[in-house]
């Protein structure tokens, strides 16, 4: 009676783990996905966007039923700021995500936090950003291009890895 049992439990144990394998391969069939990183120290005293060494990924073009859109995500965990600030001003900085070298998608902003009255260059610590987009594919490629720059006399640094990353799927 318990050989049973547990053959019973046995066949019950493979059997989800079939289908569990079934289902999970048949979510992802049509998935691909893109990846650029950087690992070095980054910083850009540009007050006019520039790009940012090594993100950037070509996308493909629409696949038919397979791949019609990019899922893209930007990731700088630790935006830093230095510099004078112009008169009035506090330091800033932007990161943008540009589509075909031309058209900007996405863009976030950080700035230093004041310290009291008349205190503009204020609390340059670190900052995280992170900017997700969905980008429609079409029937030519298209450049995906991560850019930087400095606002009001800002240095906008990093020196830790940042990755942007496309996830290329059918909706």
């Amino acid at each position: 009676m318990t050989i049973n049992r547990r053959r019973i439990a046995f066949a019950r144990i493979a059997l989800a783990a079939v289908l569990a394998l079934t289902i999970t391969g048949s979510l992802f069939a049509y998935v691909s996905t893109l990846y650029a990183s950087t690992t070095t120290a980054e910083s850009t005293n540009s007050q006019t966007p520039v790009p940012i060494s090594g993100l950037s990924f070509t996308l493909p073009v629409k696949n038919g039923t397979n791949f019609n859109y990019a899922a893209i995500t930007l990731s700088m965990p630790n935006l830093y700021l230095s510099g004078t600030p112009t008169s009035g001003t506090a330091l800033a900085g932007e990161v943008s995500v540009l589509l075909a070298g031309t058209t900007t998608i996405a863009t976030g902003q950080i700035s230093a936090d004041i310290e009291g009255p008349g205190k503009l260059g204020g609390d340059t610590g670190r900052k995280p950003m992170t900017i997700v987009v969905k980008i429609p594919l079409t029937s030519v490629t298209q450049t995906i291009q991560a850019q930087w720059n400095g606002v009001n006399g800002a240095t906008i640094q990093s020196d830790t890895f940042a990755s942007l990353f496309a996830i290329l799927t059918e909706s």
